[in-house]
């Protein structure tokens, strides 16, 4: 059962002051827009989340080179076709197979990564308010310690929020 605090402001200067001091107290809080706020969020405290997508990109080209490369010479040292005095291993089609399969595992190793990071396909229902879609901006606190609840409600309730309440999500 995914359990959650969630607080909905109308307001999305409350709404990013909230979040900030839940940070700073320790908890993890995730915002909940019907608009883009993310100039907001970088000049706040809350900072940007590290972008990883980058390492994925570097382990597929790497590994799409080396792929390539030992492919072709591989090929070559196995199936030995002597012609006239030319090189056995050629760097002409070794060169055009690295490049290919380069760009290769980097877009597959690229799409591995997105749905990595972006914790896709989705096994479980996450904390969610359908209120904040429409009109309202909301600061989420999940998975809880009943003892706390207390305490993450009046960090909530010092920035005006129109509501503030305890939601449930059965898990699939």
């Amino acid at each position: 059962m995914g359990k959650g605090i969630i607080g909905l402001y109308e307001h999305a200067d409350d709404t990013i002051k909230a979040a900030e001091k839940l940070k700073d107290a320790g908890y993890r809080a995730t915002i909940f827009s019907p608009v883009p706020l993310v100039h907001e969020i970088e000049r706040s405290r809350m900072g940007e989340r590290p972008n990883y997508i980058k390492w994925f990109v570097l382990i597929g080209c790497l590994g799409g080179l080396s792929f390539g490369f030992l492919f072709t010479l591989i090929t070559s040292a196995m199936y030995v076709l002597p012609r006239g005095g030319r090189p056995i291993f050629s760097m002409t089609p070794t060169l055009l197979l690295s490049y290919e399969t380069t760009i290769l595992f980097g877009v597959l190793w690229t799409m591995f990564g997105f749905l990595v990071i972006a914790r896709l396909p989705v096994f479980f229902k996450k904390s969610y308010d359908p209120g904040v879609k429409v009109d309202s901006f909301g600061v989420l606190v999940e998975d809880l310690q009943t003892d706390k609840h207390k305490e993450i409600e009046r960090i909530m309730h010092e920035f005006g929020p129109t509501e503030v309440r305890l939601i449930e999500n059965e898990q699939p």
